[in-house]
C-alpha cells in the first residue's frame, strides 16, 4: 500500500470566516515522509506548520495550529478533504493566515485535490489501528472508540432549536461516500452568538454566503442541502481533525456532541492507544531543506 499524494496542483482563493483575511492556497505536491504541511508563504522566511496534534493552539469554534508565531487558523474542513482522499503528503502553500471558508461545506476542498489528482509514491503510509475499546470525555463531548476496519464514523448531536433538534449518522468513509453524504454539508451558526463571538475576535469574515444561519426559530437565510446537514457537517469536522494524527485510521468512533476541543482530545487519546504502524518521515527541518531542491516549482509565486 504506497503513500499518497498529489499528481499536480490546484489554487483556491477568498475571505477566511474567522480572520475575515483573504487568502491564497496552492495545492501541490509534497515530498515522500513530509505529511500534510503548511508553508506561510506571506510571512518571513516561509514558515512550515506541520498538520499534527502537536501543532494545535486553537479549538474554540475551529482547530487552529502554529509554528512559534506562526499560525494557520481553520485548518479542518482543508483537512477532511485530504483524509478523505488518503492523502500523505501535500504541502500546502498558504498566502494568509486562514483558508478561505468558501461555501462552509468541504466540498471545494474535495473537488480540488480531485482536480489536481491523486498520484502514488514511494514509502509506506502510517496506520493507526484502534485495538481495545476506549472512551473519551471532554466538556459535553463524549467519544466510544473501538475496533473496526476502515473507518466508521457516527455522531449524535442535540441543540434547543426546532430546526436542528437531536440528530444522528453515521458512515463509512471512503472518498466516494465522504464526497456525497458528506462533503457538501455546511457549518452553521446562530445569529444571536455572532456579537459576542466577534468581540472575542472570531467571524470577522462571516457571511449567509459561507454558512447555514439560525435564528431561535429556524433557518434565517437559505435551505438546508439535507434535514440532518448539521450532524453531517459535524462528521466532517471529527475527520478533519482526527486527520493531524498523520496516519489512516481503521476504527470505530461514535461521537456524542463532538467539538473541536473533544475532537482533539479524542485525537490524543487514539495516539496513545491505538497501534500504530509509522514509517519514519521527515522532520521539518528536513522538509524546509528538500523542497528547493527536489521541488522546485513549488516555490514560485
Amino acid at each position: 500500500m504506497p503513500r499518497r499524494t498529489l499528481a499536480g496542483s490546484e489554487e483556491l482563493r477568498g475571505i477566511g470566516l474567522h480572520t475575515g483575511a483573504c487568502s491564497v492556497v496552492r495545492l501541490s505536491p509534497g515530498p515522500p515522509g513530509s505529511g500534510i504541511v503548511f508553508r506561510r508563504s506571506d510571512l518571513p522566511g516561509e514558515p512550515v506548520i506541520r498538520a499534527s496534534i502537536s501543532q494545535v493552539e486553537a479549538t474554540e469554534r475551529r482547530t487552529g495550529l502554529a509554528n512559534g508565531p506562526a499560525t494557520v487558523d481553520t485548518v479542518e474542513h482543508l483537512l477532511a478533504a485530504a483524509h478523505a482522499w488518503h492523502l500523505d503528503d501535500v504541502l500546502i502553500v498558504i498566502e494568509g493566515p486562514e483558508p478561505p471558508m468558501l461555501d462552509g461545506s468541504f466540498l471545494p476542498w474535495f473537488e480540488a485535490f480531485e482536480r489536481a489528482g491523486i498520484a502514488e509514491h514511494e514509502g509506506d503510509p502510517a496506520v493507526l489501528r484502534v485495538t481495545t475499546p476506549f472512551t473519551v470525555q471532554e466538556g459535553d463531548a463524549s467519544y466510544i472508540a473501538a475496533p473496526g476496519k476502515g473507518l466508521q464514523l457516527t455522531a449524535t448531536i442535540q441543540w434547543d432549536n426546532p430546526i436542528i433538534g437531536r440528530q444522528s449518522a453515521s458512515f463509512m468513509v471512503t472518498p466516494d461516500v465522504f464526497k456525497h453524504d458528506i462533503a457538501p454539508a455546511r457549518t452553521f451558526g446562530f445569529i444571536d452568538e455572532v456579537e459576542g463571538l466577534q468581540q472575542r475576535g472570531l467571524l470577522k469574515g462571516a457571511s449567509p454566503e459561507m454558512a447555514v444561519v439560525l435564528s431561535d426559530t429556524g433557518l434565517a437565510s437559505g435551505s438546508l442541502r439535507w434535514p440532518d446537514e448539521f450532524v453531517r457537517h459535524k462528521l466532517g469536522d471529527i475527520l478533519g481533525d482526527l486527520a493531524l494524527l498523520g496516519a489512516r485510521i481503521e476504527g470505530r468512533i461514535i461521537a456524542e456532541r463532538p467539538s473541536h476541543q473533544g475532537n482533539i482530545a479524542l485525537a490524543r487519546a487514539l495516539a496513545r492507544q491505538g497501534h500504530r504502524t509509522d514509517p519514519s518521515r521527515m522532520d521539518i527541518a528536513s522538509i524546509q531543506r528538500v523542497l528547493p531542491h527536489r521541488y522546485p516549482f513549488l516555490l514560485v509565486d
